[in-house]
């Protein structure tokens, strides 16, 4: 375990992931990217104002639901406490024939979630989490992390690419169909280049 000031971080066993659905993942939304196509011509991003609202993925994005649904032996879960209350979470994905999003690569990696309460925002502990992500992604071998963002959280997308990662896709009918429909961008990361 380490210590940032009073967060402590930890990777924590899947027997105690539950724990994982303590932590919010509320995201303030003020913009969004507009996704423009001009046919063949290109794709153009246009950062734009919308009248603010919540979003909570908490419903959708929880260690109860993946565990009915997915097979967790290659999940990895990453942890930030405050004292004994869960204020932040990552979750680190790979070698599992049944994601899609793999690609059906070993090398790969996916930044399953990441989440940090509200309280606890912009005090690193987002950055803290996604560097043990990588730590452990090197560790294991894997050459290329792979992130999915949604256009309406632009704060995640801007980290992302602080941290060094790129657009590799858009895909605007990933939520077809949902009240929002939210553009989908799968941003991809070369671990080696971010030298964790």
């Amino acid at each position: 375990m380490e210590r940032d000031q009073e967060i402590r971080y930890t990777e924590i066993e899947k027997t105690d992931a539950y724990i994982y659905d303590k932590v919010e993942m509320k995201v303030r939304v003020e913009e969004i990217y507009e996704v423009v196509i001009k046919d063949l011509d290109g794709i153009s991003f246009i950062k734009r104002a919308v009248a603010p609202y919540i979003k909570d993925f908490s419903g959708h994005a929880n260690y109860k639901r993946w565990n009915q649904q997915f097979d967790l032996s290659n999940w990895h879960f990453f942890m930030a406490f405050d004292g004994e209350k869960p204020v932040g979470g990552a979750v680190l994905c790979c070698n599992s024939a049944e994601l899609h999003m793999l690609e059906g690569r070993e090398d790969l990696g996916i930044l399953w979630d990441i989440r940090v309460d509200s309280a606890y925002k912009r005090r690193g502990v987002g950055g803290k989490l996604f560097d043990m992500v990588m730590t452990k992604a090197m560790g294991m071998g894997l050459c290329q992390l792979k992130i999915e963002c949604q256009n309406n959280n632009v704060p995640a997308a801007a980290f992302y690419f602080k941290q060094g990662a790129h657009l590799g896709a858009v895909n605007r009918y990933a939520y077809y169909g949902d009240a929002d429909e939210e553009v989908q961008f799968l941003l991809y990361l070369d671990i080696e280049a971010a030298g964790v």
